[in-house]
């Protein structure tokens, strides 16, 4: 049994004449100070007891406080002895500073998208509550206990045979809640990761849709001529900008006359601001700077796109943009990034200085443009056509 007891830093004493009170014990041969958020007079204290004395007047309450942390650390050590399992100074402390408990892992998963929504963005924050609503309806009162690699196998089964969904739909689910997952381990809720024997496969990659540089130049001369209807117009510019700097659709409305210099753009990704935080810097085309001239008129503050229209709606206007000048492709706000992707490193043949453009975290991502790769192999295979042989 850990001993606990309560103790001043007496090295330290305020103008007052008092000084802070801890909480210590060892965790193996770690010692641990807990403050208990309270001072009192080095007078007033009793060193052997651990208390505080009548000579405080307050004594009652402040030894009420201090014995209530000591029966909480009491009871931390008590929980993972008769559970058998080690307890370290980082699982105490996260135990300590996070005492929810949670009946099951549902009630785990919505503290923990409470936790974290506030870092991710809307629509992958919607993916997870997907996730999660599917998996209560296969299992309504999931515990901690019942997530095996069994539970994992027979969850696959019921997305691929009872929900018909495809390989890639199940892979995502698998890896949405590995997160869950593994953050219940690592608090302690979880003895160990069923996902380590588990193999999510990697997203297969699919080809993307963009336009050609003949296509990209028929959208540029309808945009230059100026004949379009003003809400068609300011969705095509919209587009074209985001052809022309790589920028996706959230991060391009979100762009302000400040960011942009005669030279660069620099933003912050916001699907990425957790795991690549740092700026992303833009150079400039010429086609980018007449865009930003265009749109931007003499405002030198404020949304580059003011009022931009909602998502779906840009992808309705696009539509009956492409048809005008006879572009046959499901073409939508995505295809301006990929369409930049495309037409780069086919100019380049350079993958790394795309993936920092792009302000993608792993060369993975961008390889989904590898297809323009395969293209430079063969043409770079057919200039050997002209030996004779």
């Amino acid at each position: 049994m850990a001993v606990v007891r309560a103790c001043i830093k007496d090295s330290y004493v305020n103008k007052s004449g008092e000084s802070p009170v801890y909480v210590s014990f060892y965790i193996g041969r770690e010692k641990i100070m807990l403050p208990c958020k309270l001072s009192v007079s080095v007078k007033a204290w009793d060193k052997d007891a651990g208390k505080v004395t009548t000579r405080d007047k307050f004594h009652a309450d402040r030894n009420m406080m201090i014995d209530n942390i000591k029966k909480r650390v009491n009871e931390i050590f008590v929980k993972y002895r008769l559970a058998n399992k080690t307890l370290t100074r980082e699982i105490f402390l996260n135990e300590y500073h996070n005492p929810t408990v949670f009946s099951n892992f549902f009630d785990f998963a919505t503290w923990y998208q409470r936790l974290r929504f506030k870092e991710i963005e809307e629509s992958t924050a919607a993916h997870h509550k997907g996730v999660i609503t599917k998996l209560k309806g296969f299992k309504e009162n999931l515990t901690f206990e019942d997530l095996t690699t069994d539970f994992f196998r027979e969850y696959v089964v019921y997305l691929k045979k009872t929900l018909k969904n495809v390989d890639s739909t199940v892979n995502k689910n698998l890896a949405t809640i590995k997160i869950y997952v593994t953050d219940a381990v690592k608090r302690g809720y979880m003895d160990a990761n069923p996902f380590e024997d588990i193999k999510i496969r990697r997203q297969r990659i699919v080809p993307v849709d963009y336009l050609t540089e003949t296509e990209l130049s028929k959208l540029t001369e309808l945009y230059s001529a100026k004949n379009l209807p003003d809400n068609l117009q300011k969705a095509l510019g919209f587009f074209l900008f985001m052809c022309f700097t790589s920028l996706h659709i959230s991060d391009a409305k979100s762009v302000k006359m400040e960011q942009i210099s005669t030279t660069t753009l620099t933003y912050y990704r916001k699907k990425n601001r957790n795991s690549k935080p740092e700026p992303i810097f833009i150079p400039l085309s010429k086609p980018a700077k007449k865009i930003i001239k265009q749109e931007a008129g003499l405002r030198l503050k404020g949304l580059l796109f003011d009022g931009m229209y909602p998502d779906q709606r840009i992808n309705k206007f696009l539509k009956r943009i492409a048809a005008k000048v006879g572009i046959d492709k499901k073409i939508s706000a995505k295809t301006g990034r990929h369409t930049f992707a495309t037409i780069y490193l086919r100019r380049t043949k350079d993958i790394r200085s795309l993936q920092e453009l792009l302000g993608h975290s792993n060369l993975a991502e961008t390889l989904v443009y590898a297809h323009v790769l395969d293209e430079s192999k063969r043409e770079g295979m057919d200039t050997f056509n002209d030996f004779k042989i």
